[in-house]
Parts: C-alpha cells; structure tokens; sequence
C-alpha cells in the first residue's frame, strides 16, 4: 500500500512538472508581453528649451527670432491670457508687409540617422493669409549647411487650438536639427506645447 502511494506520488509530480516545462515553452515562443513590446517600440522625448513658454516674461528665452529682411514687421510676445499648458504661450503679428518672420530652436542630432523625428505644437490664429503660419524640421550638417526641410500642413484663417505636426527621416550627413515655427503672410498666430520626439523608422 505504502510503494503504491509512493508511486502515484511520483507520477503526480512528475505530471507536474512536465506541464510546467510546456507552459514555459509556449510562453517563450509567444515572446514578451504586450507591455514589454510598447515599451520596446516607444519614442524619445528630445529636450526642447522652453517648449510652452513658461520661463519667458517680454523675451522668448531658449528660442531665436528672424525675419526675411528689412525693418521690424512683427510683434512678438508671450501672452499671459490664452494658452493650453501652462500659463503662457507665444503670439507672433505682422504689422507691415513681409515675407516671413520666424521662431527657431537648434538641437544637436547625435547617431540619429535613418531615425524618424517629429515635431507637433498646439496652433491657434487669427485672420491669417493664404501663406498662414507653418512648423519645419531643418536638417543641417556639422557644419550647419543646409541639408532639407519638411514642413506641415499650413494654418490659414481663424482658428481655435489645434495640434499640427510634421515627421521626417533624419537624413546622411545629419548633425544638427532646426526646429521653426513661421509667419508667411498677414495675421496673428499663438504657439504653444511644443513636443519633439525621436523613434526607430517604422
């Protein structure tokens, strides 16, 4: 009686661990979670100065303004009263007749090349022309000459907020990325939460 328990034990043991061997088995062939592959495939935040304007009073710290030429035929501002993150944004006006006027951020691109980047803001505008108001990725090489540039869609009329974005491959010969935000024609616009990540071509 007793070598018959004995072995009906070591035969449930034995059950056991053998099913627990194909559990493993299978789980290994159905590779890691879903949770563990997102987190495999998720995109790099990039660090943007000042990506909402928080840190600005009367100037624009961490980014750089332009114009195509001439006299001064902007206004350029943080606005303490309309924003989406935060307090503040940034508000650019044409007051006389010009091509462009441009805000600018530079980032250093290191190892990525063939890697896509994308660049989103919260838009908001008023009463602009046919030219509107668009955001870029500028690609530019070590020593900052002009590689290309991808922009978005363009913002025209009136609008409230919304969020536009344009994505690029980083291009050979990539060592340095410029970020605009530009006013092509008459009008206001209001920039704000502004993101840039980096994630591996898909």
């Amino acid at each position: 009686m007793k070598n018959s328990m004995f072995y009906l034990f070591l035969m449930v043991t034995v059950s056991l661990m053998l099913s627990a061997c194909s559990g493993e088995n299978q789980l290994a062939e159905q590779g890691p979670p879903p949770q563990q592959q997102s987190q495999s495939a998720q995109s790099i935040s990039l660090p943007l100065k000042n990506p909402s304007f928080e840190q600005s009073d009367q100037f624009v710290k961490g980014w750089g303004f332009s114009q195509h030429a001439g006299e001064p035929a902007y206004e350029v501002s943080i606005d303490t009263s309309d924003s989406t993150d935060g307090k503040h944004s940034y508000r650019i006006e044409r007051k006389l007749v010009q091509a462009w006027g441009m805000i600018n951020q530079w980032l250093p691109l290191d190892s990525a090349v063939g890697k896509s980047v994308k660049l989103s803001a919260m838009i908001k505008s008023e009463a602009l022309g046919a030219k509107g108001f668009d955001i870029s990725l500028v690609f530019r090489k070590a020593n900052k000459k002009f590689i290309s540039e991808i922009s978005s869609e363009i913002v025209t009329g009136s609008h409230e907020w919304q969020r536009i974005e344009v994505t690029a491959v980083v291009p050979a010969k990539a060592a340095h990325l410029q970020i605009t935000a530009v006013l092509n024609d008459a009008g206001t616009a209001w920039l704000d939460d502004v993101q840039l990540t980096l994630f591996d071509k898909q």
